[in-house]
């Protein structure tokens, strides 16, 4: 449930799917089953070194201990700009989108930053008296937002809107176009994103080495399963010859597809979307205080960060540290370029970050199998999949920024390069990140 709540099953449908399929038509479905298939050989990769290597770290011991330790101490610089900013501006997003949502259907006025603010208590309420009672919680929000989702889908197949029920989805000839169909799978690539959270999870866990690899695989195949039947059922039950309308909606399309089939239970579907950023938030908190637990113990970050509650074993001071970090990008950004522009600037830039830190962990599967254990170097495993999955990824990256999309969102790669430029600058002036492996 931590790498499923990560990848955020609810916003990945309700909140891309008109996205996905203004470029790829139809076969926004397709799309998906190809990013899924990119993904798989990502997370195929990954399980080979959670398997042996299991730590609070994640990539950046992965990464320490396979190519360098300061290309490990880059990799979590870059993991710096996803994990602890994505409860931030998930939760400045949500707020923005509830404060829209209530004051057009119910006249409500609820502002944004006032969910920014309650959400990022709440998260650390439950992230501070241990990774069993928010991961109850995780559960207990992934469970109830795929059921709501999975629950319309079965609606739009039983009531199918113009078309009726039919396959043109999976069909690459029905595409809009090849470069549309290319642009849903670059879009659709990042909706699989948060498998990876699973891996700094692995000094709390029971038989790491054996539970983390299949989590991470789980994760990915039954999210794939997942996107491509709700993506296929929702576009049946909205009518496969009138999806112009869809794309044209100005209102949330399957938030209206709700209203058409489920009349007032449409509201589950707002519940859910709710439910998947507060998980979300919390997968990524969870994730991203586990990093710093680990670096402040391996002497990368200050030894404060190491420090764990002696009741309830967790990161206490890394969590506060994440506190102070949620609020302060999410209301500094939301309030400086708004809270929806919040979350497309930085999106962009994590999209790029995620590309290096992927690729460099792809690198440190071929260097560990073919230096460090040699005996079980698998070409496929260790060669392929990895080499695969990073020159997709590279592919992504590349659509990410060409051509460059409107101010402020144009500025990410320039975000991107500065966070890297000062990471590069630290590492090479400052001792303590260019110690040894970490645990």
């Amino acid at each position: 449930m931590q790498g499923i709540t990560h990848i955020a099953p609810a916003v990945g449908i309700i909140l891309t799917l008109q996205l996905i399929t203004s470029h790829a038509g139809v076969t926004a479905p397709l799309a998906y089953l190809i990013a899924f298939v990119i993904v798989l050989t990502l997370g195929l990769s990954l399980t080979q070194l959670a398997k042996h290597l299991a730590s609070a770290g994640g990539y950046y011991t992965y990464v320490s201990r396979t190519v360098h330790p300061r290309a490990g101490f880059l990799t979590a610089w870059l993991y710096f700009l996803y994990d602890p900013t994505a409860a931030a501006i998930n939760l400045a997003f949500m707020g923005y989108f509830v404060q829209g949502t209530l004051k057009a259907e119910y006249g409500v006025s609820f502002p944004w930053w006032l969910f920014v603010v309650t959400g990022t208590a709440l998260i650390t309420f439950l992230v501070y008296y241990g990774v069993e009672i928010s991961a109850r919680t995780m559960v207990a929000l992934g469970v109830a937002e795929i059921a709501i989702v999975v629950g319309l889908a079965l609606t739009g197949l039983f009531r199918p809107g113009t078309g009726g029920i039919n396959f043109h989805s999976y069909n690459p000839v029905n595409a809009s176009s090849a470069n549309g169909l290319y642009l849903g799978v670059v879009f659709s690539i990042f909706a699989f994103s948060g498998f990876e959270s699973v891996a700094p999870l692995a000094e709390e866990s029971e038989d790491p080495q054996r539970n983390l690899p299949l989590s991470i695989i789980g994760s990915i195949l039954l999210m794939g399963a997942f996107y491509l039947f709700c993506s296929w059922a929702l576009l049946i039950g909205w009518g496969t010859n009138d999806l112009g309308s869809l794309v044209r909606s100005v209102e949330n399309p399957t938030f209206l597809l709700g209203k058409r089939l489920w009349r007032g239970g449409w509201v589950l579907l707002f519940v859910a979307v709710i439910n998947s950023i507060l998980a979300v938030s919390i997968a990524g908190t969870n994730a991203a205080t586990r990093v710093f637990f680990a670096m402040g113990r391996a002497g990368s970050l200050p030894k404060l960060l190491a420090r764990v509650h002696p009741r309830y074993q967790t990161p206490v001071n890394a969590i506060w540290f994440q506190t102070f970090l949620t609020l302060g990008v999410g209301l500094g950004l939301g309030l400086w370029i708004g809270p929806d522009q919040e979350f497309y600037f930085m999106g962009v830039a994590i999209t790029l970050g995620l590309v290096l830190i992927y690729g460099a962990g792809n690198l440190g599967v071929y260097l560990y199998y073919k230096t460090q254990r040699h005996s079980e170097f698998n070409s496929w495993l260790h060669l392929f999949f990895p080499l695969l999955s990073t020159t997709a990824l590279l592919w992504v990256g590349y659509k990410s920024v060409v051509p460059l999309p409107p101010a402020p969102v144009k500025y990410a790669p320039w975000l991107l390069v500065a966070w890297l430029a000062l990471g590069l600058a630290l590492s090479v002036a400052l001792p303590r990140f260019r110690k040894g492996s970490p645990e």
